[in-house]
């Protein structure tokens, strides 16, 4: 038996973020191109001396970017969309598409599949002429090839087929620009044959969705198959290693990825149900097989007893024949979706009462679990003993972390009018904010937060200041942002969330049942970073969480103030969720905890609450026939959450950067009052799509893009509100910018937030609208 481990994809930060603050040093100007690029090549090839001393066969190179992945493919291919092509400098151009400029909207941002990672969507219209450009790439290879070798270093790229499935296209039939890139990834395969590896990895994740069975007609000109060579697989001097991961493959696009002319078919075998296919259909004995047995997105160190279950299931198919002896052990997919190791979070390791640390496996520990299963696979022994000391470490953890049943006795009792408002939306609607404008402005919550603002936190979780002393400061912090709004004329205003580093990460922080890292980091786009928190057991609320600041924060105005929360979906979504029970029953929980926390805003005054839920469509499954099931529980995690508000208070929620025209049935579901949505990038497709879905409640398309450091002009944004006014009625509008504001600076913010409110009292005065009474 030929037994081989290969990885797919790696993180690329570095394990101090040292990308980050490059990258945002190069942005300040702070540092030459040079310098950023001397990190990025520093950070990239410790990458591969790690995985090269954990002893992978073939590691996957190439992936690293300064940005997004799939925004290098739009240089690399030649896409760039036309108002960007006057900028001549390669990179000057890279950073504009990604941030704008003045004048030059960025291109839209949105959920990689179904993660938290966010990529630059291509935007292709009939107009489009790819060509290549894969000088940097090839470079890129080169010094791979320097450190690897040419045997081990695999060039990965991205598929034309998930790069045109990703795309906005625009008059333009998908086939018809697969066709158009297929001479230019022709070129390039030339040019890599050239540099004499063995075999290249085509990136096809698009494969697993339900756009895959669509795209079937298309991968026999592409890799072969039905009696064609493939315009990617013709050159015997290079093997293509086709991956696809996030789910299951549909039988239509099994039977042509393993009928065509690839060397190696790679699969997710921890999602979906690719084993079950390989048992019932076979797998072609001139492949070899990519094994994805080592979850990619979980920080947990596998289970023996579902390892075991898959491995003996794989040997049956060896000795049946089924599969071929030849089989590459992977991760399920790229590892970019986990921090870097376990190793250096020492206060989880020292805290044994916990015995989290244990059953933790970041990127590094995954290239041990890889070996484990290469060693399981080849010396053909029970895998069960081969993984006893795993098992041991799983015992313990459970013996050290009970379950609650005090928790699950409340989910068992949740009845249907739990998930109800007391009336409808008609009849408590005119209940609500009846002091504000029509067209209100608001914001989405947070306030620029500054380098004071994080030495101080820094100070009070060392210990070097008292609660009484770090709450001072932070009250002094929620004055000024109430001082900002209220002289820049907002309707609806925020505390600035001064004392949250993270959205996510400042509730678990409230909640029993979390657990964080210390350098835990994952990138969610550019440099933007997050550290995860890890939910280990049942989740408990042991006090109020956010009534403290409301009450400061309300006391200095006559407007009202939102009460700011994160949804149950998007911090069990931002989180590392546990794998021994259903994301559902996680979500429940989360659920009753912010419900007994909105009860308690509404006592201490509270009129409008705000539940955020930008990543409830990011964790929608990718085939079809699932997603009824899980929008079904998301929404009723956040009725469950929300229903518990009085009719006066008016529920307000926010989601960004995602695709919502197949989930607006759950999303009008959800019975929040007002919606506001991420809609600077998108044109206005997302608020067609909700008049055309008859959405009846109050919204809150986004005005500017907060994620560019371009503040608005007062015409761009009265240029958008008239836009949204031909939508919907402005009785039905609230005006912000489409996202929080924590990431900018304080000049550029109050400059678009003062433009955002000019522009919004241009067009009441247009209208002659006066405030409601």
């Amino acid at each position: 038996m030929e037994i081989s481990v290969e990885t797919i994809g790696f993180p690329r930060v570095g394990e101090a973020r040292q990308l980050k603050f490059a990258l945002e040093k190069y942005w300040r100007q702070k540092i030459s191109l040079e310098e950023l690029l001397q990190t990025a090549n520093s950070v990239e090839e410790q990458n591969w001396k790690v995985q090269l001393a954990a002893g992978v066969d073939r590691i996957g190179v190439g992936d690293f970017t300064l940005y997004d992945h799939v925004l290098d493919w739009t240089m690399r291919l030649g896409c760039e969309p036309s108002r960007f092509r006057s900028i001549e400098d390669d990179t000057d151009r890279y950073f504009a598409m990604a941030r704008g400029r003045t004048g030059i909207p960025a291109m839209d941002m949105t959920k990689w599949f179904d993660t938290n990672y966010h990529y630059e969507v291509p935007e292709i219209d009939q107009d489009c002429s790819p060509h290549a450009n894969f000088t940097s790439f090839l470079d890129e290879i080169t010094r791979a090839i320097d450190v690897l070798g040419s045997q081990r270093a695999v060039p990965i790229v991205l598929g034309p087929l998930t790069y045109v499935g990703l795309s906005k296209l625009k008059n333009v039939a998908p086939s018809d620009i697969v066709k158009k890139l297929t001479t230019v990834y022709a070129d390039l395969f030339e040019k890599i044959v050239k540099l004499g590896v063995a075999e290249v990895q085509v990136h096809e994740p698009i494969l697993v969705t339900s756009k895959g069975p669509g795209m079937v007609e298309m991968i026999p000109a592409l890799y072969g198959g039905d009696g064609t060579r493939g315009a990617l697989t013709a050159d015997d001097r290079l093997a293509v290693n086709l991956v696809m991961y996030f789910d299951g493959l549909d039988e239509s696009v099994y039977r042509a990825v393993s009928g065509s002319n690839v060397a190696s078919v790679s699969m997710d075998f921890t999602r979906g149900d690719n084993i079950a296919m390989l048992e019932t259909l076979g797998f072609p004995t001139d492949k070899r097989l990519g094994l994805g047995a080592i979850d990619g997105r979980s920080i947990w160190k596998f289970h023996p007893d579902d390892l075991v279950q898959l491995l003996k299931r794989v040997r049956e198919c060896i000795s049946s024949g089924k599969i071929p002896s030849k089989i590459s052990v992977q991760p399920s997919c790229s590892l970019q979706h986990l921090p870097y190791t376990v190793e250096a979070e020492v206060n989880l390791k020292e805290n044994k009462e916990l015995g989290l640390a244990p059953v933790l496996s970041f990127a590094y520990e995954k290239l041990g679990e890889l070996s484990a299963v290469r060693e399981s696979l080849t010396k053909l022994e029970s895998a069960s003993d081969a993984f006893g000391e795993v098992r041991l470490s799983w015992e313990d953890f459970y013996r050290l972390n009970p379950k609650k049943q005090t928790v699950w006795d409340r989910i068992t009792s949740i009845t249907e009018s739990d998930l109800s408002r007391p009336e409808q939306f008609a009849e408590r609607r005119p209940k609500q904010m009846t002091d504000c404008h029509i067209l209100p402005t608001t914001t989405i919550g947070s306030f620029p937060q500054t380098d004071e603002i994080r030495r101080l936190r820094r100070r009070f979780v060392n210990g070097t200041i008292s609660k009484s002393d770090y709450e001072t400061e932070i009250d002094k912090q929620i004055a000024y942002n109430i001082g900002v709004q209220e002289a820049l004329g907002i309707d609806i205003l925020v505390h600035g969330e001064p004392e949250r580093t993270d959205m996510v990460e400042y509730f678990a922080q409230k909640l029993d049942g979390f657990a964080f890292t210390q350098n835990g980091w994952v990138q969610s786009y550019g440099s933007r970073c997050v550290r995860p928190p890890i939910i280990y057991t049942d989740l408990t609320r042991l006090h109020d969480m956010t009534v403290r600041e409301f009450v400061v924060a309300q006391s200095l105005t006559q407007k009202p103030v939102k009460g700011m929360l994160t949804g149950p979906v998007t911090i069990l979504n931002w989180s590392f969720p546990r794998k021994d029970i259903s994301r559902k029953d996680q979500a429940l929980q989360l659920a009753l905890c912010l419900r007994d926390e909105v009860a308690d805003l509404e006592r201490a005054g509270c009129r409008v609450v705000q539940m955020d839920e930008p990543a409830l469509r990011e964790g929608m499954p990718l085939k079809e026939q699932n997603k009824d099931e899980y929008l079904q529980w998301a929404v009723d995690a956040f009725k469950l959450s929300t229903a518990v508000a009085k009719p006066e208070t008016s529920v307000h929620t926010h989601m960004c950067y995602a695709e919502f025209t197949d989930c607006l049935d759950a999303i009008m579901a959800l019975d929040a009052d007002v919606n506001s949505i991420e809609n600077a990038r998108s044109g206005n497709e997302t608020l067609e799509a909700f008049k055309n879905a008859g959405y009846r409640k109050d919204l809150g398309p986004g005005t500017y893009d907060i994620h560019s450091p371009v503040v608005p002009a007062v015409n761009d944004v009265q240029q958008k509100l008239q836009e949204f006014l031909s939508c919907m009625p402005p009785e039905q509008l609230v005006v912000n910018p489409d996202c929080g504001l924590k990431t900018r600076k304080w000049p550029e913010t109050i400059d678009a937030l003062r433009n955002m409110v000019h522009a919004t009292q241009n067009v009441r005065s247009q209208l002659s609208l006066e405030p409601t009474t």
